[in-house]
């Protein structure tokens, strides 16, 4: 065995948090030792339940910890091994499974004397789908067996793991009876410490992530989970989201074994007391930062089969175990490959994330055919089988940075960095950095922002380029086929230029024409800066009659019913003319039955900046605000801020209104 990345190794009582931790889990055939191994090792006797003292043996999970000091070259942290004891037996496969479902080593527990057992072959494969690379093999009950037999059984462990990721795993015998190698074993799973991060140089780039595998309650304290830090990290007073419920908790204590703690870190094993109910807790449900929370019923992922030739049947139920979690679910073959992607469909919501590992069982949950890791949790519902989808699969299916390099060209409709994010649990300032990387990588990209949202959309430069040129094609003939008319609106210019995408792209590429100065928005209308209405004889004398009264009118224009009386024009008459000189951009239709000059619009926009300006608080006004400040009547006032949010000048968020830009980038100069 190899120690060179720790020079020394002392057992002593914690002193502090825990630098560093690991979560190393048992596996292995029933009755081979395992729980005496861990007590041997601890001090700690992890069967805590009756039954399992009756019985001899683990129903339920079982935990113990180890801490010491880990010496280096570079100083002393204190060190804490997590040990969770899961159950050999296969009747309790389900909660061995939850065990190893979410950790970051492995202890194979072989009994000398039985050798390779049926559980301690799907105990090997569970720990190969799940990813688990670090594995050690303790070779108990030595002392019932000769130096012969000691022999066999090891080269029966090395042809089990050949050709595998855990091929070359050491073997350690022990005898759990008088405790022969268990310092061996012990001081070699310690040594694992050294290449474990620090975590005072905790991973930051991600959201928490907080595992609960029991919920108890404590007399005096109340609420107790336990579980461990997958991702991030929380400090006792952080408010979380329990994903069982959807409901904010509050870390009031956390605990790393018998030690307070005042933050758990990505890697620790801890419990927290929380001020939820014991009764809405779960094993499997997560405590989460709150932007994390997406629960998904459909995921795409990579799977490995344990046959060469898996026979699925479509429309079956398999049975899912994804962190400690069990669902049941279908399963929709994406490809043609043996190890290849599938579409995984739950009964029941799931929180996960790019790159979670996951169990499948066969539909009578007897037999474990299957492995995987997740890909993508925003899933389409068409397509999903099509040659572009695969491609966008495989692409994804890559570290961060090479997955957005390899997607910008597939994706014409570009990538969504909030749903990039989501998916890969990436916290803002992580998806930023990945962004420097690509433009110090040159790679020719365009960033789109998005309204309430601090990530672009990113775009192929080329793929922007060609959106726009069909956008101000569509634009420069519907000019020339309707030259009395000022502009389209945004839906209509969409569909006029057969655009594929998503209308938040469509915008987002509007705004970037329009920053650039290549599209110029009037209101709602859409057009080119160089363009210039012409109206017919019959709307010019119509403006000609109809503006001195609007004008006049100031800010409470009169309605059209009112109009029909001050110009002697028919209401059906009217209606046209307004219609047709509203679509020029002389008048502005606000209300069914009001329409403005321009002129008076950008005075009322005024008046909505001037009280965002004398805003003492956090920028907003109130309808009644506006009312006071332009003397107009409630329901119109109403009616002109509605007109405001539908055109983009201002947005609602629940009774105050907030500017999103300035007024001369929506009615003009």
């Amino acid at each position: 065995m190899s120690t060179s990345s720790v020079s020394r190794i002392t057992a002593t009582p914690i002193k502090s948090t825990g630098d560093r931790s690991l979560i190393i889990a048992t596996a292995g055939h029933v009755d081979h030792g395992k729980t005496s191994l861990i007590t041997r090792i601890t001090g700690v006797d992890s069967d805590t339940l009756p039954e399992e003292k009756a019985r001899g043996l683990s129903i339920n999970l079982g935990y113990a910890y180890l801490h010491f000091d880990t010496i280096t070259d570079t100083g002393s942290s204190a060190s804490t091994i997590g040990f969770v004891d899961v159950p050999g037996h296969t009747d309790f496969i389900n909660n061995m499974l939850a065990g190893v479902g979410a950790v970051d080593a492995a202890l194979l527990v072989v009994a000398a004397d039985d050798g390779i057992m049926p559980q301690t072959r799907e105990h090997v494969a569970i720990l190969q789908l799940l990813g688990v690379s670090r594995l050690a093999i303790a070779l108990t009950k030595i002392d019932r067996c000769d130096a012969e037999r000691i022999k066999v059984v090891i080269t029966d462990i090395a042809a089990l793991l050949q050709d595998s990721p855990l091929a070359g795993s050491l073997v350690f015998p022990v005898s759990n009876l008088d405790g022969t190698g268990i310092a061996a074993l012990t001081t070699y799973l310690q040594s694992w410490l050294g290449s474990v991060q620090s975590d005072a140089v905790t991973n930051d780039t991600q959201y928490f992530r907080y595992l609960i595998d029991r919920s108890f309650t404590v007399k005096g304290i109340g609420t107790v989970v336990t579980g461990c830090a997958r991702a991030g990290s929380a400090a006792v007073g952080a408010s979380v989201l329990h994903t069982g419920t959807g409901a904010i908790t509050k870390l009031r204590g956390l605990r790393l074994d018998q030690t307070a703690i005042n933050t758990i870190n990505r890697g620790q094993r801890a419990a927290a007391n929380i001020t939820l109910s014991h009764t809405d807790l779960h094993r499997g449900e997560w405590l989460v930062d709150a932007p994390l929370y997406h629960p998904v019923t459909r995921f795409d992922a990579r799977l490995q089969f344990i046959v060469d030739e898996p026979q699925i049947v479509a429309n079956a139920q398999y049975h899912l175990h994804i962190g400690a979690s069990h669902h049941i679910v279908t399963l929709r073959q994406l490809d043609t490959t043996i190890s290849g992607y599938y579409q995984i469909k739950s009964h029941d919501a799931i929180v996960t994330h790019f790159g979670d590992r996951f169990v499948i069982r066969d539909p009578s949950a007897q037999h474990t055919i299957a492995g995987g890791s997740v890909i993508d949790i925003f899933v389409p519902r068409r397509g999903r089988t099509n040659a572009q989808r695969l491609d966008i699969l495989a692409a994804m299916d890559q570290p961060a940075l090479a997955a957005l390099q390899s997607l910008l060209p597939l994706l014409p409709e570009g990538i969504d960095l909030n749903q990039f994010g989501y998916c890969r649990n990436l916290k803002v300032a992580a998806i930023k950095t990945l962004l420097l990387q690509l433009r110090e990588a040159k790679v020719a990209l365009v960033e789109l922002p998005q309204d309430k949202s601090e990530l672009p959309v990113i775009l192929q430069a080329s793929t922007l380029q060609h959106h726009a040129a069909v956008i101000l094609t569509a634009l420069k003939t519907l000019h020339a086929n309707n030259s009395n008319q000022q502009g389209i609106s945004e839906p209509a210019l969409s569909h006029a230029a057969h655009f594929e995408g998503s209308h938040r792209l469509f915008h987002s590429i509007l705004h970037a024409l329009v920053q650039e100065g290549r599209i110029k928005r009037t209101g709602t209308l859409l057009h080119l800066p160089s363009h210039q209405t012409s109206l017919t004889a019959e709307e010019q004398q119509f403006l000609k009659k109809v503006r001195p009264i609007l004008l006049q009118a100031g800010n409470v224009p009169p309605r059209t019913r009112e109009l029909v009386d001050m110009t002697g024009i028919p209401l059906q008459a009217l209606d046209r003319l307004l219609r047709l000189t509203s679509k020029a951009g002389t008048l502005i239709k606000v209300a069914e039955n009001r329409y403005y000059l321009p002129e008076t619009i950008m005075t009322l926009a005024e008046f909505a900046e001037k009280l965002v300006s004398n805003t003492a608080d956090d920028g907003g006004f109130s309808v009644i605000e506006f009312r006071d400040a332009t003397g107009i009547g409630r329901n119109l006032c109403i009616e002109i801020l509605e007109y405001f949010d539908k055109v983009g000048y201002t947005r609602r968020d629940d009774n105050k209104r907030y500017l999103r830009t300035e007024k001369e980038n929506i009615f003009g100069k």
